[in-house]
């Protein structure tokens, strides 16, 4: 029996740290309507920096701390960081006519909300594969599938609130959710049951410098990680903006964008027994392009929609494969190989989050024109998807 509460508790976190992560996103238009929150563009994509910088800084220090303290108290500290991230940006609605108190308060919320992110994903990717040990791909997969379930159901749950109550319900709601799981976390045993490994140590974990295979697949996720930010945090706001779509549309296209990340991760998996990965790996960076232009062309809500779901199923599986790819063959540096591949990950949501915001302010480009330009990025991950994917031994060294 409680091994079934832990199981639970872990997968929902997957849930409800999906639904914490698109927040502030999924309500874009409420944050820069002049009639409410009033963020400029440039404002808007400055909320997210914190968030980048806590979120590598804690999958970079979680394994670290993990080894000192034990994975659960990790786990559990991941879990009041987003509750004090959900906290203080359901408290801006309280002050949401004090334009500074309100800035402050949500950008104080993302910086929490990379921070939670940082610290309980890695550690639920390990409770998943300890509760499953023979079926770890599997559990991996329902778990990041429930995640994607969470940050497609923030975009409607939004939608649909901000018509009929309010959107301050949705963290309010996690607010809830989430003192339920820490309560359980804190009663529940939550053992890492990895085996201990050996004391020995190889001179592969001492190195300084990441050997270069590592550092191109650390440069893929960077840019994959702009790409795929570039739909996720702007599309509310380039279809109501720019196409004229009604914002409970534009909230449905978001959720069409994360409903299929979800559902391609899924079908690839399933696949994969027919397909080889290599294959489609270098096959979404073609589509993710191919979806940088798409989603321009987008000229009513359906066809916005259609365009952003087909940027979430190019997005889907590229991420878990590069996790997958770039730790091969680097078993001693493999931890450490996937806090670099995060932290890159992060920069590239950083800068698409950020930078777009101020490059509209500096040279009122359309979003358009920035998603054609962005094609340029998307083709030098198609450049690396090859390069990565030969059939060659990885290098032990720089």
């Amino acid at each position: 029996m409680i091994r079934k509460l832990e199981i639970l508790c872990i997968y929902l976190t997957g849930l409800l740290q999906g639904l914490a992560l698109v927040t502030v996103p999924a309500s874009s238009l409420v944050f820069t309507d002049p009639g409410k929150f009033g963020f400029s563009s440039s404002e808007y994509g400055l909320l997210f920096i914190p968030q980048v910088v806590t979120a590598i800084a804690a999958s970079l220090l979680g394994p670290s701390f993990a080894r000192r303290w034990g994975m659960k108290v990790v786990y559990q500290t991941g879990l009041i960081f987003n509750l004090l991230a959900m906290s203080l940006i359901a408290a801006s609605q309280l002050v949401w006519n004090n334009h500074n108190a309100a800035y402050m308060l949500v950008i104080l919320g993302t910086g929490f909300v990379g921070a939670g992110f940082g610290s309980t994903l890695p550690t639920i990717n390990v409770y998943a594969t300890n509760f499953f040990p023979n079926k770890s791909a599997s559990a991996l997969t329902v778990l990041h599938t429930l995640l994607g379930t969470g940050t497609a159901l923030a975009p409607f749950l939004v939608t649909v609130l901000v018509k009929q109550i309010g959107w301050w319900v949705l963290p309010v709601f996690v607010i809830a959710a989430l003192m339920v799981l820490l309560a359980g976390a804190f009663i529940l045993p939550l053992k890492d049951e990895r085996a201990v490994i050996a004391t020995a140590t190889s001179p592969a974990e001492h190195q300084v410098f990441l050997p270069v295979r590592v550092r191109l697949f650390l440069l893929i996720v960077f840019l994959y990680g702009f790409c795929e930010t570039i739909f996720a945090n702007w599309a509310i706001i380039f279809l109501n903006k720019e196409k004229g779509v009604q914002i409970q549309e534009a909230g449905y296209a978001l959720a069409a964008f994360w409903v299929m990340v979800s559902v391609g991760r899924l079908l690839i998996s399933i696949l994969s027994v027919w397909a080889s990965p290599q294959w489609v790996y270098k096959i979404l960076p073609i589509f993710i392009t191919i979806s940088l232009v798409a989603v321009t062309k987008a000229s009513s809500p359906v066809s916005g929609i259609f365009l952003f779901a087909l940027a979430g199923l190019s997005c889907s599986a590229f991420f878990p494969l590069t996790f997958s790819f770039g730790q091969k063959g680097f078993g001693p540096i493999a931890e450490r190989v996937s806090g670099w591949i995060m932290a890159s990950y992060m920069l590239g949501y950083g800068l698409a989050a950020y930078g777009v915001g101020k490059a509209i302010e500096l040279t009122h480009a359309p979003l358009g024109n920035l998603y054609l330009d962005s094609t340029v990025i998307a083709l030098g991950i198609v450049f690396l998807s090859f390069m990565l994917t030969q059939e060659k031994a990885p290098p032990t060294n720089c």
